[in-house]
């Protein structure tokens, strides 16, 4: 009889997400000392704040207080979408999972064309045209 173990990749996209409630927002605000950790500057009253993993959900970071902080939300925002982003690490690291389990996409047709025939080419200028001039137009009227 042959036995066969199963071997089981660990998918680190699965974190639900948990939204912090104000008193936490504080705590971590306070914990921070009032520095945005991404920018280094302090955080202003007025500011518009996001709380934000430091390490991404998708790159295997937990809801836990010590991946989570108050950050600027424009520095939010460069830290998720930029060219270097977690959105770009994420996409990374997924197609390197892909290609390690063998995955390859399909590869497409490629597009065919119109199946009607071509049109000759049209040359306008090599032609006089056929139509009446219109009288010259009057600009001034003298009354």
């Amino acid at each position: 009889m042959i036995r066969c173990e199963t071997v089981t990749f660990e998918d680190v996209g699965t974190t639900p997400r948990k939204p912090l409630t104000a008193k936490q927002k504080l705590a971590l605000h306070e914990k921070q000392g009032g520095i945005c950790p991404l920018c280094t500057k302090p955080m202003l009253p007025g500011d518009k704040l996001t709380d934000e993993h430091l390490r991404a959900l998708g790159l295997g970071g937990s809801n836990a207080f010590d991946n989570r902080a108050m950050v600027h939300t424009p520095c939010a925002l460069a830290k998720t979408h930029g060219p270097d982003g977690d959105l770009a690490t994420i996409a990374k690291a997924k197609a390197q999972k892909r290609a390690s389990l063998g995955f390859k996409t399909a590869k497409s047709r490629p597009l065919q064309g119109a199946p009607f025939p071509k049109a000759e080419p049209q040359c306008r200028a090599s032609k006089p045209l056929d139509k009446p001039r219109l009288p010259p137009r009057q600009l001034y009227v003298e009354r």
